[in-house]
């Protein structure tokens, strides 16, 4: 009742002083504030109830009915918190990333790519942080993309494709800038899976030592030995090719599987984080970055993203739980550039 209020006292006042000529408008004008008003209130009263229900298809129901309304901004921040951004944001060209699982090694190899192009990392370290994103926004909007700072799987194939290759062929040495410890260091091997390498090699009759995932003398001899018998240049570092081919000889029975030890106080530490869905998305994101895949990053551990804490675990040489504690949110920050 109150927003009508405003045009009758309007009416009532200007009432007596307009001419009757101009009568007609007033009363368009003053009909047209009063449906801009009602206009107003259900937008506002629709937002409070998406609000209110604070689920993906309340939000999407009151963008769908007000696609350009006031409350618009804030109902698609919500929709990126609860993991659905809408389609076309700079949150939903994230999350898609997110899914396409990039190695450390192709990180690096974008960087690279990128700063020949022209467009400054100022670093290719693998972690893609502020000016890695503001140099891969530059090189989408310079051809004439969406510049939303994250790559698309056909972006990325083509800076891939022309960029540093750090798998070179098997049979030949590593050339240009990149040696044999820069190519294997490229690819970012975690310590599961070089405790897995190691093992392999011991199994096809190569002693690598203990399987502890340290590549020391023991391990670079059983590399350099095996790459002999395989007819490869004998560096004593792995390139991506030799690494599938030692698995595909050894198979799959020396692949270790960490065994999480879901134990009442481990899950209990994490239920007292209070962790929302934006921090849940957040850590999900940073340990696909670091090269432990969630398949996903929409807030919820489930299966995948407790898999990636128990293989981050494993290589941290922490006891490996798949929930995490607070010292080990900080330090997954910490690695990803904080």
């Amino acid at each position: 009742m109150r927003n009508f209020t405003l045009p009758l006292v309007l009416a009532a006042c200007v009432g007596v002083s307009v001419p009757a000529a101009a009568q007609s408008n007033l009363e368009e004008i003053l009909g047209g504030l009063a449906q801009g008003l009602v206009q107003q209130e259900q937008d506002r009263a629709a937002y409070i109830a998406a609000q209110s229900a604070n689920t993906v298809t309340g939000y999407r129901n009151y963008l769908s009915r007000y696609p350009k309304g006031a409350y618009r901004t804030n109902a698609e921040k919500a929709l990126a918190r609860l993991g659905a951004p809408v389609a076309g944001s700079t949150a939903a060209a994230a999350q898609a990333e997110a899914r396409l699982g990039i190695t450390y090694g192709q990180r690096v190899s974008v960087q690279r790519e990128l700063t020949r192009l022209g467009f400054q990392t100022y670093g290719a370290d693998g972690v893609w942080g502020k000016n890695t994103r503001n140099a891969i926004a530059t090189w989408q909007s310079n051809g004439g993309e969406t510049a939303t700072g994250y790559v698309t799987e056909a972006q990325l194939r083509v800076l891939l494709r022309t960029g540093t290759v750090l798998d070179p062929p098997d049979d030949t040495p590593p050339t240009g800038t990149l040696g044999g410890a820069e190519v294997e260091a490229a690819l970012g091997l975690t310590r599961t899976q070089r405790i897995t390498i190691q093992r392999q090699l011991t199994a096809l009759g190569y002693d690598a030592g203990v399987a502890d995932g340290l590549w020391g003398s023991n391990t670079r001899t059983a590399i350099r030995a095996w790459q002999k018998a395989n007819k490869k240049t004998q560096s004593g570092y792995m390139t991506a090719a030799q690494v599938r081919l030692i698995a595909d000889q050894a198979g799959s029975t020396v692949t270790p599987t960490p065994t999480p030890d879901t134990s009442p106080t481990a899950v209990m530490e994490e239920r007292l984080l209070g962790l929302t869905l934006a921090e849940r998305t957040d850590i999900q994101r940073r340990l696909t970055r670091l090269g432990y895949n969630t398949y996903g990053s929409d807030g919820t551990f489930g299966g995948n993203t407790r898999r990636a804490i128990a293989a981050w675990q494993a290589d941290e040489g922490a006891t490996i739980t798949g929930y995490l504690s607070a010292d080990q949110v900080r330090l997954i920050r910490t690695e990803t550039g904080g």
